[in-house]
């Protein structure tokens, strides 16, 4: 994933995530947790929390793994000792 300046896809994925996990909680606590419709609104939201995981992690690792050239190049002020 790449980020734009002043967007940074995994803040926004952890925030997907938080709004579903309430979404969830809110779901598994009801009445109607234990109904077809419960049920299939459980399984959704769970399955979106776990994607929305992978995601997160995959964002996180992609981050560790770019070059420290790539990384330098993008902030402002920093100076490439390879020119």
């Amino acid at each position: 994933m790449t980020s734009v300046a002043g967007y940074s896809p995994v803040a926004a994925l952890e925030g997907r995530i938080r709004t579903d996990q309430v979404q969830l909680n809110d779901w598994t606590t009801c009445v109607s947790a234990h109904t077809s419709k419960g049920q299939a609104a459980i399984q959704k939201l769970s399955g979106e929390i776990s994607a929305a995981k992978a995601q997160v992690a995959q964002a996180l690792q992609a981050q560790a793994s770019a070059p420290a050239a790539t990384t330098a190049a993008r902030r402002p002020g920093s100076v490439d000792v390879w020119a």
